[in-house]
């Protein structure tokens, strides 16, 4: 769908409502054409980290002998 930047601001919800559809808003400007969809959120924990936190070693024991844990309370 295309539109212009007054309409699309006008009727955001609905605009907001084709793209969690699928749809792809093209939006038109004096200086191009903007492209509003919508990007599905990921449904795991792991999804989200993927590629931001690295695992060393053996995760399945215990990581600290008993003596060198200190809860702090």
């Amino acid at each position: 769908m295309v539109t212009n930047v007054r309409t699309f601001l006008r009727e955001f919800t609905t605009f907001k409502a084709r793209a969690r559809k699928g749809e792809t808003v093209r939006v038109q400007d004096k200086e191009g054409v903007f492209l509003f969809t919508a990007d599905a959120p990921r449904k795991s924990l792991l999804g989200v980290a993927r590629g931001k936190i690295t695992i060393r070693g053996d995760l399945t024991g215990p990581t600290l002998k008993n003596d060198a844990w200190k809860p702090s309370v």
